[in-house]
Protein backbone atom coordinates (compact mmCIF):
# COMPACT_ATOMS: atom_id res chain seq x y z
CA UNK A 1 0.00 0.00 0.00
CA UNK A 2 2.81 2.37 0.86
CA UNK A 3 4.43 1.53 -2.50
CA UNK A 4 1.19 2.36 -4.33
CA UNK A 5 0.92 5.78 -2.67
CA UNK A 6 4.53 6.69 -3.31
CA UNK A 7 4.20 5.58 -6.93
CA UNK A 8 1.02 7.48 -7.79
CA UNK A 9 1.78 10.67 -5.85
CA UNK A 10 4.54 11.89 -8.28
CA UNK A 11 2.29 11.07 -11.24
CA UNK A 12 -0.57 13.04 -9.71
CA UNK A 13 1.72 16.00 -9.02
CA UNK A 14 3.09 15.89 -12.59
CA UNK A 15 -0.41 15.80 -14.12
CA UNK A 16 -1.56 18.59 -11.80
CA UNK A 17 1.27 20.89 -12.82
CA UNK A 18 0.78 20.07 -16.49
CA UNK A 19 -2.87 21.06 -16.22
CA UNK A 20 -1.94 24.21 -14.34
CA UNK A 21 0.64 25.11 -17.02
CA UNK A 22 -1.83 24.65 -19.85
CA UNK A 23 -4.50 26.60 -17.98
CA UNK A 24 -2.07 29.44 -17.37
CA UNK A 25 -1.00 29.42 -21.00
CA UNK A 26 -4.50 29.38 -22.46
CA UNK A 27 -6.08 31.84 -20.03
CA UNK A 28 -3.23 34.26 -19.45
CA UNK A 29 -0.54 34.24 -22.14
CA UNK A 30 -2.80 34.75 -25.15
CA UNK A 31 -4.68 37.55 -23.38
CA UNK A 32 -1.82 39.27 -21.58
CA UNK A 33 0.88 39.08 -24.23
CA UNK A 34 2.49 42.36 -25.07
CA UNK A 35 2.65 41.21 -28.73
CA UNK A 36 0.69 38.51 -30.61
CA UNK A 37 1.78 37.62 -34.14
CA UNK A 38 0.53 35.27 -36.84
CA UNK A 39 3.33 33.64 -38.82
CA UNK A 40 4.02 30.48 -40.82
CA UNK A 41 6.74 27.96 -40.00
CA UNK A 42 9.28 26.21 -42.23
CA UNK A 43 6.55 23.88 -43.54
CA UNK A 44 4.01 26.59 -44.27
CA UNK A 45 1.96 25.81 -41.14
CA UNK A 46 0.34 28.81 -39.46
CA UNK A 47 1.28 29.63 -35.87
CA UNK A 48 0.44 32.21 -33.24
CA UNK A 49 3.49 33.65 -31.51
CA UNK A 50 3.11 35.37 -28.15
CA UNK A 51 5.70 37.75 -26.71
CA UNK A 52 5.09 38.12 -22.99
CA UNK A 53 6.48 38.55 -19.50
CA UNK A 54 5.09 37.85 -16.06
CA UNK A 55 6.46 41.14 -14.74
CA UNK A 56 7.29 44.43 -16.45
CA UNK A 57 7.60 48.10 -15.60
CA UNK A 58 6.47 51.04 -17.71
CA UNK A 59 8.76 53.91 -18.65
CA UNK A 60 8.30 56.87 -20.99
CA UNK A 61 11.97 57.27 -21.89
CA UNK A 62 13.58 55.51 -24.85
CA UNK A 63 17.05 56.68 -25.88
CA UNK A 64 16.54 59.38 -28.53
CA UNK A 65 12.82 59.88 -28.10
CA UNK A 66 10.65 60.86 -25.16
CA UNK A 67 6.99 60.10 -24.71
CA UNK A 68 7.15 56.61 -26.22
CA UNK A 69 5.25 53.92 -24.33
CA UNK A 70 8.01 51.51 -23.27
CA UNK A 71 7.82 48.40 -21.09
CA UNK A 72 10.91 46.77 -19.57
CA UNK A 73 10.85 43.14 -18.48
CA UNK A 74 12.24 39.64 -18.87
CA UNK A 75 10.32 38.59 -21.99
CA UNK A 76 9.76 35.14 -23.45
CA UNK A 77 8.04 33.54 -26.44
CA UNK A 78 5.20 31.05 -26.49
CA UNK A 79 3.86 29.45 -29.67
CA UNK A 80 0.56 27.89 -30.66
CA UNK A 81 -0.34 26.06 -33.84
CA UNK A 82 -3.41 27.80 -35.21
CA UNK A 83 -6.54 25.74 -34.62
CA UNK A 84 -5.03 24.04 -31.53
CA UNK A 85 -5.61 24.90 -27.87
CA UNK A 86 -2.17 23.98 -26.56
CA UNK A 87 0.31 26.82 -26.13
CA UNK A 88 3.95 25.77 -25.84
CA UNK A 89 6.45 27.73 -23.80
CA UNK A 90 9.91 28.29 -25.25
CA UNK A 91 13.26 28.46 -23.49
CA UNK A 92 14.10 31.88 -25.00
CA UNK A 93 14.58 34.61 -22.39
CA UNK A 94 15.24 38.27 -23.18
CA UNK A 95 16.24 39.76 -19.85
CA UNK A 96 15.66 43.46 -19.27
CA UNK A 97 14.34 43.99 -22.79
CA UNK A 98 12.78 47.44 -23.43
CA UNK A 99 9.75 46.77 -25.62
CA UNK A 100 8.63 49.99 -27.32
CA UNK A 101 4.87 49.80 -27.81
CA UNK A 102 4.83 53.09 -29.74
CA UNK A 103 7.44 51.98 -32.28
CA UNK A 104 6.34 48.31 -32.23
CA UNK A 105 9.86 46.93 -31.84
CA UNK A 106 8.70 43.30 -32.13
CA UNK A 107 7.13 42.47 -35.49
CA UNK A 108 7.01 39.83 -38.27
CA UNK A 109 8.82 39.83 -41.61
CA UNK A 110 6.53 38.04 -44.06
CA UNK A 111 8.19 35.74 -46.57
CA UNK A 112 7.16 35.62 -50.23
CA UNK A 113 7.95 31.92 -50.72
CA UNK A 114 6.83 28.58 -49.34
CA UNK A 115 10.50 27.57 -49.13
CA UNK A 116 11.16 29.87 -46.17
CA UNK A 117 9.41 30.65 -42.89
CA UNK A 118 8.24 34.04 -41.72
CA UNK A 119 10.67 35.74 -39.36
CA UNK A 120 9.96 37.32 -35.97
CA UNK A 121 12.20 40.34 -35.36
CA UNK A 122 13.00 41.71 -31.90
CA UNK A 123 14.77 45.05 -32.20
CA UNK A 124 16.71 47.37 -29.94
CA UNK A 125 17.79 50.96 -30.54
CA UNK A 126 21.47 51.46 -31.45
CA UNK A 127 21.35 55.20 -32.09
CA UNK A 128 18.69 57.76 -32.97
CA UNK A 129 18.20 56.25 -36.43
CA UNK A 130 19.45 52.68 -36.36
CA UNK A 131 17.97 49.58 -34.77
CA UNK A 132 19.53 46.15 -34.30
CA UNK A 133 17.27 43.20 -35.06
CA UNK A 134 17.41 39.75 -33.46
CA UNK A 135 15.72 37.15 -35.66
CA UNK A 136 13.68 34.02 -34.91
CA UNK A 137 11.54 31.52 -36.81
CA UNK A 138 9.41 28.45 -36.05
CA UNK A 139 10.53 24.94 -37.02
CA UNK A 140 9.00 21.64 -35.83
CA UNK A 141 7.05 23.42 -33.13
CA UNK A 142 10.10 25.21 -31.75
CA UNK A 143 11.28 28.82 -31.82
CA UNK A 144 14.69 28.92 -33.49
CA UNK A 145 17.08 31.90 -33.10
CA UNK A 146 19.08 32.98 -36.15
CA UNK A 147 22.76 33.38 -35.34
CA UNK A 148 23.19 36.79 -36.98
CA UNK A 149 21.64 40.16 -36.18
CA UNK A 150 20.86 42.88 -38.71
CA UNK A 151 21.13 46.66 -38.44
CA UNK A 152 18.46 48.72 -40.17
CA UNK A 153 16.68 52.03 -40.45
CA UNK A 154 13.70 50.90 -42.52
CA UNK A 155 12.00 47.68 -41.35
CA UNK A 156 13.67 44.69 -43.07
CA UNK A 157 11.71 42.97 -45.81
CA UNK A 158 11.84 40.02 -48.19
CA UNK A 159 12.18 40.98 -51.87
CA UNK A 160 10.64 39.12 -54.80
CA UNK A 161 13.56 36.66 -54.80
CA UNK A 162 12.87 36.00 -51.12
CA UNK A 163 16.13 37.65 -50.12
CA UNK A 164 16.17 39.67 -46.92
CA UNK A 165 16.80 43.39 -47.49
CA UNK A 166 17.82 46.14 -45.09
CA UNK A 167 18.29 49.89 -45.55
CA UNK A 168 20.93 51.82 -43.60
CA UNK A 169 22.41 55.31 -43.66
CA UNK A 170 26.06 56.43 -43.51
CA UNK A 171 26.22 60.22 -43.36
CA UNK A 172 29.96 60.42 -44.18
CA UNK A 173 29.69 58.48 -47.45
CA UNK A 174 29.26 60.13 -50.84
CA UNK A 175 26.28 57.85 -51.46
CA UNK A 176 24.95 57.63 -47.90
CA UNK A 177 22.15 55.07 -48.25
CA UNK A 178 22.98 51.35 -48.36
CA UNK A 179 20.70 48.51 -49.41
CA UNK A 180 22.09 45.20 -48.08
CA UNK A 181 20.84 41.78 -49.19
CA UNK A 182 20.98 38.43 -47.36
CA UNK A 183 19.73 34.88 -47.78
CA UNK A 184 18.43 32.78 -44.94
CA UNK A 185 20.30 29.48 -44.49
CA UNK A 186 17.98 27.14 -42.57
CA UNK A 187 20.62 24.41 -42.25
CA UNK A 188 22.96 26.61 -40.24
CA UNK A 189 20.29 28.97 -38.81
CA UNK A 190 22.25 31.91 -40.16
CA UNK A 191 22.18 34.74 -42.68
CA UNK A 192 24.52 34.81 -45.65
CA UNK A 193 25.49 38.24 -46.92
CA UNK A 194 25.00 38.62 -50.68
CA UNK A 195 26.03 42.22 -51.26
CA UNK A 196 25.06 45.85 -50.97
CA UNK A 197 24.26 48.83 -53.17
CA UNK A 198 24.72 52.50 -52.35
CA UNK A 199 22.33 55.28 -53.29
CA UNK A 200 22.05 59.05 -53.18
CA UNK A 201 19.41 60.71 -51.02
CA UNK A 202 17.20 61.34 -54.06
CA UNK A 203 17.34 57.73 -55.19
CA UNK A 204 16.82 56.50 -51.64
CA UNK A 205 13.66 58.59 -51.30
CA UNK A 206 12.17 56.77 -54.27
CA UNK A 207 13.09 53.42 -52.75
CA UNK A 208 11.65 54.43 -49.40
CA UNK A 209 8.36 55.45 -51.02
CA UNK A 210 7.90 51.91 -52.36
CA UNK A 211 9.36 50.09 -49.33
Amino acid sequence: MKYTKSFFLPIFIMIYFQLQTHAYAENDISQKSRVSLKIKDTKGVDYNVFFFTSKEKKTDYYLCSTGDEVYIGDYSFAIQKQGKKEIKMTSIKLKGYPYNQTQQTVFPIQTKSNLYPDIVLVSEQVDCNTKLGHLYYVHNGKMIPIKHTIAYILPPRFNEKNQLETMNYNNVAELPWELSTYTLDLKSNSLKFIGKKSFSNDKAEKIKDSW
